[in-house]
């Protein structure tokens, strides 16, 4: 904690120097961290007028221009900090100087004295990304990174964890700005490998530089895991019971001045996810109706080790291993079937259903980076290596509906590799001292193999093989991409700041089939160029407009390809489609940050046009009425929205945050035999607080709402999501006690799909019990002290990938 006396601090520092130019570093006295697009403004001694004005970039560096020889004031400024001064004298020299790292403390609320948390905020406002610091979000505990996600602005995640940015779920998520194979398959499931303690921040990108990977139409998700570098030795155990959930963790960390190493381990078991499923659906005279009961259980583990290495005061390496394993098993109890013709009763079927799923994976990342004696000139090369094998698949077993005697049995298993490595090399260098150069290249090389048959057997039988090569196959998918890209950065004089670049991108794609007797549709390879522009003008007070346009484009991942048939239980079967080619989106984004006393606030509107889009769609699959639900290439989408987040600080013991994101989609099909067009809003709402009581004792509020969605074919309706968690602080801080409740006023939360369209109609209803109570407990023991600098780390982006 830090005591601040007035309401602005003045510091006075003489630097008797020639100037070529004046540069440093801005950063949070608290917190240590590089601060983004603080003001920083020479002046002349007695005139109280900037002769020059610049911003901090994404490390927290300026520049600022020679000045003829005389005396001059510096003054650092950012929106809820103290500003500081610097008295500067230049003489005819022309070395540069260094004014070295500058300290920016958090402002009080009054004159008066107050004590200041050493705490970030927890929403920050950057050019390109909006941050929340999930460290900060003491409500959090023993979940993982879905629950992190769900009180991030601009996200939305449904009950199954599905994510979506600003109505869409066309994005990238990666780890420490890493890709994994762990999301190709299913991103809900690779988040609930992610223990949420061991997260820092999640960053959602909405306007990404060309640096980054062209794919993620709506943008990209980068959730940042805590590589604090202290010195000392720290490990931090954990453990929580709950009726729904259980885990236990335990994290460490030894650090000196020039290595430093981090070792981590998490498991999660899920149990008890119970529900009732409905289900009805009309093709011409066909009718069916369904109903079961559904249990869940899930069991995840994490594993990670990291290490960083100071060769000298240029040269830099790290690398990191982490490996995840996630088990689930779903079930559909006495799954009734019902088929109609008209009104008349056909027949009736009783099914047992088993869903698993089975996956590991391992993620390898070493990096190197050598920065120059010139400031902000560097060089770095990164290399990724990524695995995930697994084996998906489910067992029907269909019963005499009377006396549940046994009929037959039908099967699926798919075993399946997915493997990424990667290479990259970054440079970048000054211009002048308010111009940066940046370019780069990348190789990916992607192999997935998905090795999938159907069994049957009669009976309690053995079973036995399908040769089909419609149902029992081997395919194969590879793909490599070349990218390289160019960007260019101006600060000028004014608090107006440029970031400008392209990028070019060549997929190189091929596809088989083991079995040539199912023919497999030819896919294209293809290159794209992606421009990208981001404008910003801080205003003062704190005050930041912001504008930017990025193109970008979504190649669909395996999911979305993979032929393997899915007739899990009767009367519907879902499969991927290998024809499917990218998506293609322009983004425009304008954003208004401002300040009103305590509160900060912040408007982002937004506009996304998307053509040959990329959506599930449900067809008739043949006769008797069976649905097929795929993906194709839709024809266009347009979303337009209006976002908006608020924060207010109202002292040491109430904090209280909210927002609403307004979404308004239309999607329309105009080709692959389909017809169709829907519209309509999408709104959803947050509101966090939080109150300190005395005795170490305090109170958490989470609640959230999701409206409806809007499909393609139909709708989804929406659903509340609301938590409350009491904590207290162990004595002498060494770990903390508490219990945390969510959705207990109701025991089930309702969720219906409507899908209608000229030649079908489907209604699905999930009743999901999802009250829980979760009792936790968390200690520290040892000790990290004095904080190194934070030094910024490169990192690989393969975010080209469309994610379901």
């Amino acid at each position: 904690m830090k005591r601040i006396a007035t309401s602005w601090l003045i510091m006075l520092i003489t630097i008797h120097a020639g100037a070529q130019k004046l540069y440093g570093v801005i950063k949070d006295s608290l917190t240590q961290a590089p601060m983004v697009f603080a003001t920083v403004s020479i002046q002349a001694v007695g005139i109280d007028s900037a002769l020059q004005s610049t911003v901090t970039d994404e490390k927290g560096r300026f520049t600022l221009l020679k000045q003829q020889p005389g005396n001059f004031e510096i003054i650092a400024t950012s929106v809820g900090y103290n500003r500081i001064r610097l008295s500067v004298t230049v003489t005819r020299q022309s070395d540069p100087v260094n004014l070295g790292t500058l300290f920016l403390s958090p402002r009080p609320d009054m004159m008066k004295e107050v004590v200041v948390s050493s705490k970030r905020t927890l929403i920050e406002e950057k050019l390109d990304r909006t941050v929340y610091n999930v460290e900060r979000d003491k409500s959090l505990s023993g979940g993982d990174a879905t629950d992190a996600l769900r009180r991030v602005p601009l996200l939305s995640v449904d009950m199954d964890g599905n994510v979506t940015l600003r109505g869409s779920a066309n994005i990238k998520v990666l780890i420490n700005g890493k890709p994994s194979t762990i999301s190709a398959n299913n991103l809900a499931d690779a988040l609930k490998q992610i223990p949420v303690d061991q997260i820092k921040s999640v960053e959602v990108i909405t306007s990404p530089s060309v640096k980054f990977d062209a794919d993620g139409s709506a943008g990209i998700i980068n959730i940042v895991l805590k590589q604090d570098r202290l010195h000392g030795i720290l490990v931090e155990p954990e453990m929580a019971i709950g009726t729904r959930d259980s885990f236990l963790g335990i994290n460490g960390a030894y650090n000196n001045k020039k290595m430093s190493f981090s070792i981590g381990g998490f498991g999660r078991a899920t149990y008890n996810i119970t529900g009732i499923y409905n289900h009805a659906q009309t093709v011409g005279t066909d009718v069916l109706a369904q109903q079961a009961s559904t249990r869940k259980n899930e069991l995840t583990d994490n594993y990670t080790l990291g290490w960083e290495y100071d060769m000298d005061k240029h040269n830099f390496l790290n690398a990191s291993v982490r490996y995840s394993q996630f088990n689930s098993h779903i079930n559909q109890d006495n799954l009734v079937s019902n088929f109609y013709t008209g009104s008349v009763l056909d027949s009736t079927l009783l099914n047992q259903v088993a869903m698993t799923n089975h996956s590991g994976t391992v993620d390898a990342t070493a990096v190197y980076t050598h920065s120059f004696t010139k400031p902000q000139q560097e060089f770095s090369l990164l290399a990724l290596f990524s695995r995930t094998d697994g084996t998906n698949g489910f067992t029907n077993a269909q019963q005499i509906p009377i006396d549940g005697a046994p009929i037959s049995q039908l099967g699926n298993s798919n075993k399946s590799s997915n493997q990424e490595i990667t290479l990259q090399a970054d440079y970048q260098a000054p211009l002048s001292s308010s111009q940066l150069l940046e370019f780069g290249g990348k190789y990916i090389m992607r192999d997935v193999i998905s090795n999938y048959n159907y069994s049957i057997a009669t009976g309690n039988d053995p079973f036995t093989e399908e040769h089909s090569p419609y149902l029992t196959n081997l395919f194969s998918y590879h793909q490599n991409v070349t990218a390289a890209y160019l960007e260019y950065t101006l600060n000028t004089k004014s608090p107006f700041s440029l970031r400008a670049g392209a990028r070019y991108e060549y997929a190189a794609i091929s596809a088989a089939l083991k079995d040539s007797g199912e023919a497999l549709p030819s896919i294209q390879s293809s290159g794209v160029f992606v421009p990208a522009i981001n404008v910003g003008w801080r205003l003062g007070n704190g005050k930041l407009i912001k504008l930017a346009f990025t193109k970008r484009i979504q190649r669909p991942s395996i999911q979305y390809l993979n032929p393997n048939v899915v007739a899990s239980y009767p009367g519907s079967i879902s499969t991927g489609n290998p024809a499917l080619g990218p998506e293609y989106s322009d983004n425009i984004e304008l954003g208004y940050n401002t300040s009103i006393k305590n509160m900060t606030i912040s408007f982002s509107s937004f506009y996304r046009h998307t053509t040959n889009a990329i959506e599930s769609v449900s067809l008739p699959a043949s006769a008797g009425g069976t649905i097929k639900r795929t993906f194709a290439n839709i024809g266009k989408e347009n979303t337009a929205g209006l976002n908006i987040f608020a924060n207010l600080n109202l002292g040491q013991k109430l904090s209280l945050s909210g927002g609403v994101d307004m979404n308004y989609t239309s999607s329309s099909a105009d080709g692959s035999g389909l017809q169709g067009y829907n519209a309509g809003w999408i709104i959803s709402g947050r509101l966090i607080g939080g109150y300190t009581f005395t005795k170490g004792w305090t109170i958490y509020l989470y609640s959230y709402y999701q409206g409806n969605q809007v499909l393609l074919q139909g709708y989804q309706t929406g659903f509340p999501y609301y938590s409350l968690t009491l904590k207290r602080d162990l004595p002498k801080k060494i770990g903390t006690i508490g219990i945390g409740a969510a959705n207990f006023l109701s025991r089930q939360v309702p969720i219906t799909s409507h899908i209608n369209s000229s030649y079908l109609s489907q209604w699905t209803t999930n009743l999901n019990n999802t009250m829980s109570i979760r009792i936790f407990v968390s200690f520290k023991l040892g000790k990290l002290k004095v904080e190194k600098a934070e030094r910024q780390k490169k990192a690989i982006n393969n975010d080209d990938l469309k994610k379901e």
